[in-house]
Protein backbone atom coordinates (compact mmCIF):
# COMPACT_ATOMS: atom_id res chain seq x y z
CA UNK A 1 0.00 0.00 0.00
CA UNK A 2 1.65 3.54 -1.30
CA UNK A 3 0.52 5.99 1.27
CA UNK A 4 -0.94 9.11 -0.06
CA UNK A 5 -1.65 11.02 3.14
CA UNK A 6 0.54 13.17 5.70
CA UNK A 7 0.66 13.81 8.92
CA UNK A 8 -1.22 16.18 9.91
CA UNK A 9 -2.98 15.52 13.31
CA UNK A 10 -0.86 18.44 15.17
CA UNK A 11 -0.88 16.52 18.36
CA UNK A 12 -0.10 12.81 17.23
CA UNK A 13 3.22 10.93 18.67
CA UNK A 14 2.93 9.36 15.28
CA UNK A 15 5.79 11.91 13.58
CA UNK A 16 8.07 11.18 16.80
CA UNK A 17 8.11 7.39 16.28
CA UNK A 18 8.93 8.03 12.48
CA UNK A 19 11.78 10.20 14.41
CA UNK A 20 13.14 7.10 15.98
CA UNK A 21 12.94 5.04 13.03
CA UNK A 22 14.90 7.29 11.14
CA UNK A 23 17.31 5.75 13.36
CA UNK A 24 17.25 2.41 12.45
CA UNK A 25 14.80 -0.23 13.03
CA UNK A 26 13.13 -1.06 16.01
CA UNK A 27 11.13 -3.72 17.68
CA UNK A 28 7.29 -2.14 19.93
CA UNK A 29 9.82 -2.09 23.34
CA UNK A 30 12.93 -0.70 21.80
CA UNK A 31 10.86 2.60 20.73
CA UNK A 32 9.01 2.62 24.09
CA UNK A 33 11.90 2.65 26.01
CA UNK A 34 13.33 5.31 23.26
CA UNK A 35 10.29 7.31 24.00
CA UNK A 36 10.50 7.41 27.29
CA UNK A 37 14.18 8.09 27.87
CA UNK A 38 14.29 10.42 25.02
CA UNK A 39 11.03 12.48 24.93
CA UNK A 40 9.76 11.09 28.12
CA UNK A 41 9.82 14.65 30.11
CA UNK A 42 7.71 16.31 27.03
CA UNK A 43 5.08 13.31 25.63
CA UNK A 44 3.77 10.75 27.48
CA UNK A 45 3.05 7.78 25.54
CA UNK A 46 1.55 4.42 26.88
CA UNK A 47 2.54 1.07 25.25
CA UNK A 48 -1.21 0.31 24.00
CA UNK A 49 -1.48 3.81 22.21
CA UNK A 50 2.35 3.36 20.55
CA UNK A 51 0.75 0.09 19.09
CA UNK A 52 -1.94 1.65 17.96
CA UNK A 53 -0.10 4.62 15.85
CA UNK A 54 2.47 2.12 14.66
CA UNK A 55 -0.69 -0.43 12.81
CA UNK A 56 -1.94 3.03 11.54
CA UNK A 57 1.46 4.06 10.07
CA UNK A 58 1.80 0.75 8.78
CA UNK A 59 -1.50 0.47 7.20
CA UNK A 60 -0.83 4.05 5.58
CA UNK A 61 2.81 2.86 4.24
CA UNK A 62 4.53 5.31 6.75
CA UNK A 63 6.16 2.30 8.29
CA UNK A 64 7.13 -1.09 6.71
CA UNK A 65 6.73 -4.61 9.67
CA UNK A 66 8.37 -7.97 9.30
CA UNK A 67 8.70 -10.41 11.67
CA UNK A 68 11.88 -11.73 13.37
CA UNK A 69 11.72 -15.06 15.28
CA UNK A 70 13.33 -15.53 18.49
CA UNK A 71 14.21 -18.76 20.00
CA UNK A 72 11.79 -19.84 22.98
CA UNK A 73 9.94 -16.57 22.91
CA UNK A 74 7.19 -15.29 20.28
CA UNK A 75 7.98 -13.63 17.26
CA UNK A 76 7.92 -9.75 17.23
CA UNK A 77 7.36 -7.54 14.85
CA UNK A 78 10.21 -4.58 13.81
CA UNK A 79 9.37 -1.80 12.14
CA UNK A 80 10.92 0.29 9.50
CA UNK A 81 10.62 3.82 7.76
CA UNK A 82 9.43 3.65 4.64
CA UNK A 83 10.78 6.36 2.02
CA UNK A 84 7.14 8.00 1.72
CA UNK A 85 7.03 7.83 6.07
CA UNK A 86 10.72 9.58 5.59
CA UNK A 87 9.37 12.36 3.71
CA UNK A 88 6.60 12.58 6.08
CA UNK A 89 8.58 12.86 8.96
CA UNK A 90 11.16 15.37 7.16
CA UNK A 91 7.96 18.12 6.43
CA UNK A 92 6.85 17.65 9.55
CA UNK A 93 9.99 18.82 11.54
CA UNK A 94 9.93 21.83 8.94
CA UNK A 95 6.52 23.03 9.95
CA UNK A 96 6.30 25.47 12.86
CA UNK A 97 3.34 24.84 15.55
CA UNK A 98 0.19 26.81 14.78
CA UNK A 99 -1.10 27.09 18.15
CA UNK A 100 1.15 28.40 21.13
CA UNK A 101 -0.39 25.61 23.18
CA UNK A 102 1.51 23.02 20.78
CA UNK A 103 4.91 24.51 21.23
CA UNK A 104 5.48 22.45 24.65
CA UNK A 105 4.87 19.24 22.57
CA UNK A 106 5.73 19.77 19.45
CA UNK A 107 8.44 22.06 18.72
CA UNK A 108 10.36 20.39 21.55
CA UNK A 109 9.95 17.04 19.58
CA UNK A 110 11.29 19.02 17.11
CA UNK A 111 14.16 20.25 18.66
CA UNK A 112 14.92 16.77 19.95
CA UNK A 113 15.05 15.05 16.61
CA UNK A 114 17.08 18.45 15.03
CA UNK A 115 19.80 17.31 17.47
CA UNK A 116 19.25 13.55 18.00
CA UNK A 117 19.92 13.24 14.04
CA UNK A 118 21.67 16.15 13.18
CA UNK A 119 19.38 17.64 10.95
CA UNK A 120 20.26 21.01 8.91
CA UNK A 121 17.87 23.85 9.07
CA UNK A 122 16.86 24.44 12.98
CA UNK A 123 17.73 27.93 11.78
CA UNK A 124 14.89 28.24 9.63
CA UNK A 125 12.70 26.41 12.08
CA UNK A 126 12.87 29.07 14.59
CA UNK A 127 12.77 32.12 12.32
CA UNK A 128 8.96 30.65 10.89
CA UNK A 129 7.99 29.58 14.79
CA UNK A 130 8.88 33.15 16.18
CA UNK A 131 7.25 34.87 12.93
CA UNK A 132 4.16 32.83 13.72
CA UNK A 133 4.39 34.54 16.89
CA UNK A 134 4.96 37.95 15.97
CA UNK A 135 2.12 37.83 13.78
CA UNK A 136 -0.51 36.31 16.61
CA UNK A 137 1.62 38.91 19.08
CA UNK A 138 0.84 41.70 17.03
CA UNK A 139 -3.06 40.99 16.82
CA UNK A 140 -3.66 40.09 20.28
CA UNK A 141 -1.58 43.51 20.80
CA UNK A 142 -4.29 45.68 18.34
CA UNK A 143 -6.94 43.73 20.29
CA UNK A 144 -5.79 44.20 23.67
CA UNK A 145 -5.47 48.20 22.78
CA UNK A 146 -9.30 47.74 21.40
CA UNK A 147 -10.63 46.33 24.46
CA UNK A 148 -12.66 48.35 27.04
CA UNK A 149 -13.35 45.23 29.84
CA UNK A 150 -10.16 45.73 31.73
CA UNK A 151 -10.17 41.92 32.62
CA UNK A 152 -10.12 40.72 28.78
CA UNK A 153 -7.02 43.29 28.21
CA UNK A 154 -5.44 41.15 31.33
CA UNK A 155 -6.25 37.97 29.26
CA UNK A 156 -4.51 39.22 26.26
CA UNK A 157 -1.59 40.91 27.79
CA UNK A 158 -1.19 37.48 29.28
CA UNK A 159 -0.94 35.59 26.72
CA UNK A 160 1.55 38.36 24.84
CA UNK A 161 3.49 38.59 27.95
CA UNK A 162 3.66 34.12 27.08
CA UNK A 163 4.25 34.77 23.44
CA UNK A 164 7.31 37.31 24.19
CA UNK A 165 8.63 34.54 26.51
CA UNK A 166 8.62 31.87 24.08
CA UNK A 167 10.15 33.91 21.33
CA UNK A 168 13.00 34.98 23.71
CA UNK A 169 13.49 31.04 24.31
CA UNK A 170 13.55 30.40 20.60
CA UNK A 171 16.54 32.16 20.02
CA UNK A 172 18.11 30.07 23.52
CA UNK A 173 17.55 27.42 21.20
CA UNK A 174 20.22 28.40 18.79
CA UNK A 175 22.58 29.60 20.96
CA UNK A 176 22.23 26.28 23.13
CA UNK A 177 22.52 24.19 19.92
CA UNK A 178 25.87 22.78 20.84
CA UNK A 179 25.33 22.25 24.46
Amino acid sequence: MVATRTIDNALSPQPLLLGFLMLGPRHPYELHQEFESGLGLVWQLGRSHLYAHLKQLAETGLVTVRTEPQPSRPVRNVYSITPVGRKSFLEWMGRPSRHVRHIRLEFLARLYFYRRLGLPGLERLVAEQKAVLQSRIAALEAAASRTADGYWRLVLEFRVSEMKAIVGWLDRCIDAQEV
